[in-house]
C-alpha cells in the first residue's frame, strides 16, 4: 500500500470517527429505563395534588381543602429555585398575592370557614407548622408571563435520576410546557387547554434542560417548580 493511499484511508477513518462522535453528541438526553421515585420528586408530585386542591377548594368554597393543600405544601417544603431566567421577561405584577402560598391558602380558607371556629383552628395549626425546606430541591420560581409571550429557563438535572417538572397558572389562560437538552431536542411537552402542566423524564446524563413555558393568551401568573 503506497503512503499517499495510507493517508486517505486514515482521513477518511478520521472523517468516520468525527461524525459519529457528532451524531452521538446529539442523541436526545433520555433514558428510556424507568427510574425509581426520589424524596425530591415525591415532594414535587405532593406539590402537584396541593396544587389540584387549591384549584378544587377555590372552585367549591371548601375551606378543608385548601387546609389540606396548605399544610402538604408546608411538609413538602421549597426552597429558592436554581433555575436560571434565560428567555422572556417577567410580565407586569397582576396586583394579587401568590395564589399557591401556604399564607394566601390559609387565608382564603378561614375566610370561607367564617363562623366555623373549629375549621379556623385547623387553619392556625397548619400555619404554625414549618415548612420542610430542602437542600436540594423542589425549587420554586413565582412570576408572570405576559400575553403571547414564551418564559425559559435553564435546570441541571442529574443523570439517571427522575426529573418532575410543574407549572401552575393562575387559570386566566393556557399554558404550555416544553422541556429541550442541550442539543435542542425536545424531551418531554404538556400543551393542553390548561395551565397546570407536568413533565416527567429521566436524562441519560447529568446536563442542562431548557424549560419553556408558553402563554396562550392574557399574562397569566404561575409558579414553577423542580426537583
Amino acid at each position: 500500500m503506497t503512503i499517499s493511499r495510507k493517508l486517505v484511508i486514515a482521513a477518511l477513518s478520521c472523517c468516520f470517527a468525527v461524525t459519529a462522535m457528532a451524531a452521538s453528541q446529539k442523541k436526545p438526553n433520555l433514558n428510556s429505563a424507568k427510574a425509581a421515585p426520589t424524596p425530591a420528586t415525591a415532594a414535587v408530585d405532593k406539590i402537584a395534588t396541593a396544587h389540584a386542591l387549591v384549584r378544587y377548594g377555590n372552585a367549591n368554597g371548601d375551606p378543608l381543602a385548601l387546609i389540606t393543600a396548605a399544610k402538604i405544601i408546608k411538609e413538602a417544603g421549597t426552597v429558592e429555585s436554581p433555575a436560571k431566567r434565560t428567555g422572556g421577561k417577567p410580565g407586569a405584577d397582576k396586583g394579587r398575592p401568590d395564589g399557591y402560598s401556604p399564607d394566601v391558602i390559609l387565608a382564603h380558607a378561614r375566610e370561607l370557614a367564617a363562623g366555623r371556629p373549629d375549621i379556623i383552628a385547623l387553619a392556625d395549626d397548619v400555619a404554625k407548622t414549618g415548612s420542610r425546606g430542602r437542600d436540594r430541591g423542589p425549587g420554586r420560581i413565582h412570576t408572570v408571563v405576559g400575553s403571547g409571550e414564551v418564559d425559559s429557563f435553564d435546570v441541571v438535572f442529574t443523570g439517571g435520576e427522575p426529573a418532575r417538572i410543574l407549572v401552575s397558572g393562575d387559570g386566566d389562560s393556557d399554558l404550555d410546557l416544553y422541556v429541550y437538552d442541550e442539543n435542542g431536542n425536545l424531551i418531554c411537552k404538556d400543551d393542553d387547554n390548561s395551565d397546570d402542566m407536568v413533565c416527567g423524564f429521566t436524562p441519560a446524563w447529568t446536563g442542562k434542560f431548557n424549560v419553556r413555558v408558553r402563554n396562550r393568551g392574557i399574562a397569566n401568573e404561575y409558579v414553577l417548580i423542580t426537583n
